[in-house]
């Protein structure tokens, strides 16, 4: 009889080793599979005069991907608005024609796979350089010389339609300008609370960035992250990193050189105000920029 009792549970006890091996899967449980937030986003934006900033009718933007497929391609109406539905994960390249106009090729790229909108896009075309037939200079000081008097004409279809481009898309930053050891705050890049994540409302300022380093080809910056004291010290200086590593990856997947760009996180080490109330600790949340070399 003891010799049957051994065997049972010599038996038992491989069965349950058996059942503690098994995958999570065989026992009906699995691992919940993690999804993509966004996987669309859309790109709004403006084809204009550099010059004038007037809007340039008929102007054609095409998007394309880096492997060079066509993800859309548009003829802008009266307004020069156009709206393109994008993949934020992937890198676009924007290439705009227009008659009379030079053609312009931009990289494009979101600021995160999150992002689900881009508006407020301007983009500047230049007049060629040719110079235009003998006929054409009257037209062009009519078209020019009459600019009040299209508003007489269709005065409330003129103001409904600047109204509401100013309500969609906001007016772009000045470009941003600095001197070789000057440090520029830039408050308009603004992240997600105690992560890293940018928000959307960040990417004009972004632009504004990207286009300072494409004008000025040989600058050398450092971007710099702060933090207020609420909160653990060691992972405040780690997310102040995060955070500058973000901008420069931003500028980096938009054609900018990694190696003119160093970041630094000094998390709450270097406060410009008081971190006694909401409002002055607001001031000390912020990514500075400092040019090294011009």
């Amino acid at each position: 009889m003891i010799k049957y009792i051994r065997k049972a549970v010599v038996s038992i006890s491989c069965f349950l080793c058996f059942m503690l091996v098994l995958p999570a899967g065989v026992c009906g449980q699995s691992r919940p599979m993690s999804t993509s937030t966004s996987d669309v986003a859309s790109l709004e934006g403006n084809v204009v005069d550099a010059d004038t900033r007037q809007p340039i009718p008929g102007a054609t933007i095409l998007a394309r991907t880096e492997s060079g497929k066509v993800s859309g391609e548009q003829t802008v109406p009266a307004d020069g608005a156009f709206h393109f539905t994008l993949d934020p994960k992937q890198t676009y390249v924007l290439v705009t024609k227009a008659s009379g106009y030079q053609p312009a090729e931009e990289r494009l790229a979101f600021t995160s796979s999150y992002t689900n909108r881009l508006y407020g896009k301007l983009i500047r075309l230049k007049r060629t350089d040719t110079p235009t037939p003998a006929t054409q200079p009257a037209t062009s000081r009519q078209e020019n010389a009459p600019r009040p008097t299209p508003p007489a004409q269709t005065a409330g279809a003129a103001t409904a339609t600047n109204t509401a481009t100013v309500a969609t898309r906001p007016t772009p930053p000045p470009p941003l300008v600095a001197k070789t050891g000057e440090t520029t705050q830039l408050r308009a890049i603004q992240f997600v609370q105690s992560k890293p994540d940018l928000l959307p409302e960040a990417q004009p300022a972004l632009e504004q960035l990207l286009a300072f380093m494409q004008n000025n080809p040989t600058v050398e910056i450092e971007l710099s992250g702060h933090t207020d004291n609420q909160g653990n010290f060691d992972k405040n200086m780690a997310l102040s990193k995060e955070r500058v590593d973000v901008v420069k990856k931003f500028l980096v997947k938009n054609g900018i050189k990694a190696r003119r760009i160093s970041t630094k996180g000094y998390g709450p080490t270097r406060p410009i105000a008081s971190n006694n109330s909401e409002e002055t600790r607001r001031l000390n949340r912020r990514v500075e920029m400092t040019v090294l070399k011009q």
